[in-house]
């Protein structure tokens, strides 16, 4: 989805603002401020025209209302979010509606793999196959396996470990012969 790689940008720059302000006259950050909730408002326009399409759809009302219901909640945290951005706030709650939008609309995209359900609840439908215990964020990725599952397995130490075990008088030996090459100790004379 073009929307939510936009508003994770969005995000982005607002913080980069918000960081920068310090050092930014008013005017200055003021204009750029203006100009997030302006993006803002054109991509809770955008979500909307998403939106009005999967109405026209045939039975998009009914296949998709867990996806629309999803998709509205995530315009209403973009109005939220322009409205914040229009008063200078680049702070906490802009930061925080940006992120709601983002979950939202990640909500929507994973939204696939159950079975309808509708309502502003983004947990009804089916929830066989997916894991909806992991924070949205978590699922963000643009991987080939879509519906991929972290597996663990076993790995063996990478360093600090050598090809084989000498005996125990090799290593003192070899231990000796490497702290007179460092001038540590003092050879003993050969019996």
């Amino acid at each position: 989805m073009k929307i939510l790689t936009a508003e994770i940008s969005l995000r982005e720059e607002t913080r980069g603002l918000e960081q920068a302000r310090s050092q930014m006259k008013n005017e200055k950050f003021n204009a750029s401020a203006d100009e997030l909730s302006i993006t803002q408002a054109e991509l809770a326009n955008r979500t909307t025209e998403v939106i009005e399409k999967i109405y026209e759809l045939p039975e998009g009302e009914q296949k998709f209302a867990k996806e629309i219901a999803q998709l509205t909640n995530a315009a209403k945290a973009m109005d939220d979010a322009e409205e914040i951005l229009a008063g200078f706030d680049t702070g906490a709650p802009a930061i925080a509606a940006e992120t709601d939008a983002i979950e939202w609309l990640l909500r929507a995209k994973r939204a696939g793999s159950g079975s309808g359900g509708g309502g502003s609840d983004p947990g009804g439908g089916s929830r066989s196959g997916a894991n909806y215990t992991a924070s949205a964020l978590a699922l963000l990725g643009d991987s080939q396996e879509k519906q991929a599952n972290v597996v663990e397995r076993e790995t063996n130490q990478a360093t600090g470990k050598s090809g084989r075990e000498l005996p125990e008088e090799f290593r003192t030996g070899l231990d000796r012969y490497f702290e007179a090459l460092e001038g540590n100790v003092e050879q003993e004379p050969s019996k």
